[in-house]
């Protein structure tokens, strides 16, 4: 039965081993560069954390410019969706909200500084960052900080009675935004009248979302150098105990940085301290409300 036996070259095996070791050489390698790039939690340096933010619906955009609230941009200054409520009258003080990495930024805004505001009739005022509600550009730390300083410029020439007695307070990422604006007001002789912070970050990493978000893009935010230069403004810190995206060593940093009071709250998380009603209170106290 020779004439029936097949003879396979050396070349021809090694061509058939390459073509079927080709996919699941393929799977080996992603699986590689997933685990690689698989997040590995670090309480002081946390993420990474997807972006949240997505445009604002009609109805979303409807909603916000309810009882005397006004939305401007993002086709004309700021450049970024402002959400503002002017003061009452006789009143100059101005509360500016900078929020974390959430969908429906300024709708938690508004919520939150109303929240804070119990009906004093200070003026209120939130921007979202590239990237939120809406705003043009894609977000990152430089387009934070920069759509900070470009909100506290814009405020305080659409307003220029608010230059001399503005609040500020940052939640989570927007702690570095609250920050950034705080610096902003210093340059100008204008510096912040308070500073109260929510579930701070020390450092932590945000990327887009997606598989390949996971492993590519990944931004580095470091608050750092900004609480070098910001000792000056009277700062409030505050965080949960059970915050388990921020760690409270996270806000302990931030205060031993800041040379800030720290306030916190056991068996509260991340979100939740926004609606705690000790926090709220502690947080008008630290504003003067």
């Amino acid at each position: 039965m020779d004439w029936f036996k097949v003879e396979t070259s050396s070349r021809e095996v090694r061509r058939w081993n390459a073509r079927n070791a080709t996919p699941a050489t393929a799977v080996i390698l992603l699986v590689g560069i997933i685990i690689m790039g698989w997040p590995r939690f670090d309480p002081e340096f946390p993420g990474p954390f997807p972006y949240t933010g997505t445009p604002l619906t009609a109805e979303e955009r409807s909603g916000l410019t309810s009882d005397g609230w006004t939305l401007t941009g993002p086709d004309e200054a700021p450049w970024n969706l402002a959400l503002t409520r002017p003061p009452a009258a006789g009143e100059t003080r101005w509360l500016v909200y900078f929020g974390g990495n959430t969908p429906g930024y300024l709708a938690e805004a508004k919520s939150v500084l109303s929240t804070l505001d119990q009906g004093r009739g200070w003026g209120l005022a939130a921007f979202a960052p590239p990237g939120f509600d809406g705003s043009p550009g894609e977000p990152s730390p430089e387009a934070l900080r920069d759509s900070a300083v470009n909100a506290m410029h814009w405020l305080v020439t659409a307003h220029p009675a608010a230059a001399q007695g503005i609040h500020l307070v940052g939640f989570s990422m927007g702690s570095m935004a609250a920050l950034s604006a705080a610096g902003a007001l210093q340059e100008r002789d204008t510096p912040a009248k308070g500073l109260v912070l929510f579930a701070p970050f020390h450092r932590m990493k945000v990327r887009p979302a997606g598989l390949m978000g996971r492993v590519f893009g990944r931004h580095e935010y470091d608050n750092r150098p900004l609480l070098r230069t910001h000792r000056k403004v009277p700062t409030l810190v505050l965080h949960g105990g059970a915050d388990s995206a921020l760690p409270l060593v996270q806000g302990e940093l931030v205060r031993r940085g800041l040379g800030a009071r720290l306030m916190t709250y056991p068996g509260i998380g991340h979100a939740e301290l926004l609606k705690h009603p000790p926090a709220l209170a502690d947080a008008r106290q630290g504003l003067g409300l």
